[in-house]
């Protein structure tokens, strides 16, 4: 009897391993093919020279087409600003922790539910995005290809899943990189008057204080919570990004404001208004000069008046003239809308902190048109 239940059982028991083990090796092998997707672009990444990434991908889709492109993109820009030295370049290669949280196969398709965990002190290149990637597969001549990536980054980097990005030649590349790193006078300028600097600015003007913005506390603030946001302020992600929320709690901190609920209600260090109008923000909301990128630099940059309350900026050349605590915007389109803004925290390596995604960033690695303009001091009417 015994016998004959074990003659019954072990063919099942046999045909159970092969699955078993069969769906071990495609899971190994997807893994094998992803982990390669990122080492590959990662080697390029530091050797500033394009390697061949197309292996991994599903080549007929566009979004696919557009990582080759981004990756041709970024590292010709990278090599070419390293042979001018016009600023700091990465060349050290940073940890990746991969914790697949879900891979389901279905025949010859599967999906995969990948969670990167970063070094949080440094600055990874903008293909690799910590947090949740969602990748989607099909098998195709007996190998796997990505069909399909989803990450937060993904619309500052591959731009489009649709619609195929330029790619640079090597004349024209040169050209935008010599023009951006070249000072152009004429984008320096200041929205107050030097009287505001006085002791003495009239009978006429009303009382005031300037609060000078210390680059040091702004430093602070962005670098403590790059990663994880301040929750005694409102998340804007879900409304299309909080990069501009968190610049704009960078001046507020920097401008002398306590990071406590009370300063946050108060109001202080903000300008009050209506929503069109004011420079303010708490636990559940903000104002539009707050957290919209054109908005915020309308808002910084225009003229104020002696007897208007708010942040007085200089808005300088390039990247050259920005100091620690400094506001950049990318138009990452080059369609005239600037779409991103980040926060000066390292001058010597030109190193950012953003949110959305919430991380370093190089400025090497931003491309796009670009603006900036340093805080100098808020004037609070009294």
């Amino acid at each position: 009897m015994i016998l004959l239940c074990f003659i019954l059982i072990m063919p099942n028991s046999i045909a159970y391993a092969n699955l078993y083990f069969l769906k071990n090796s495609e899971e190994d092998n997807i893994k094998n093919i992803i982990e390669s997707f990122y080492n590959t672009q990662y080697d390029a990444y530091l050797q500033m020279e394009h390697k061949d990434i197309t292996p991994y991908l599903d080549m007929t889709k566009i979004q696919n087409q557009n990582k080759v492109i981004a990756l041709k993109n970024l590292t010709a820009r990278r090599k070419y600003i390293y042979q001018k030295g016009y600023c700091y370049i990465e060349k050290r290669r940073f940890p990746l922790e991969f914790n697949y949280k879900a891979i389901d196969i279905n025949g010859n398709q599967a999906s995969v539910i990948l969670e990167i965990k970063l070094d949080g002190q440094n600055a990874y290149p903008p293909f690799i995005c910590g947090g949740e990637n969602i990748f989607k597969l099909i098998k195709m001549e007996n190998s796997w290809k990505i069909t399909e990536h989803d990450y937060e980054d993904l619309s500052f980097y591959e731009i489009s899943k649709e619609k195929l990005i330029r790619e640079f030649q090597p004349k024209e590349l040169a050209e935008m990189i010599d023009q951006e790193f070249s000072p152009d006078s004429k984008k320096v300028y200041k929205n107050f008057n030097d009287v505001e600097l006085k002791s003495n600015v009239g009978i006429l003007s009303l009382p005031a204080v300037n609060h000078y913005y210390s680059t040091s506390r702004a430093v602070e603030y962005a670098n403590k919570y790059v990663y994880n946001r301040n929750t005694k302020f409102y998340d804007a992600t879900a409304g299309g990004g909080d990069c501009t929320n968190f610049a704009s709690q960078v001046l507020w901190y920097g401008f002398g404001a306590n990071d406590t609920t009370n300063d946050i209600l108060n109001k202080v260090m903000m300008v009050p208004g209506s929503y069109e109008e004011g420079w303010y923000a708490g636990p559940g909301g903000g104002s539009r000069n707050w957290e919209n990128v054109e908005a915020f630099w309308s808002y910084m940059t225009s003229y104020k008046s002696i007897d208007t309350p708010g942040p007085r900026v200089v808005v300088v050349d390039s990247i050259n003239s920005l100091d620690n605590g400094g506001i950049m915007q990318i138009d990452y389109y080059n369609d005239g809308r600037f779409d991103h803004t980040a926060i000066l925290v390292d001058k010597i390596t030109r190193k950012f902190a953003q949110h959305t995604e919430n991380c370093y960033r190089y400025y090497s690695d931003y491309e796009g048109n670009k603006r900036f303009f340093n805080p100098y001091y808020f004037r609070e009417i009294e």
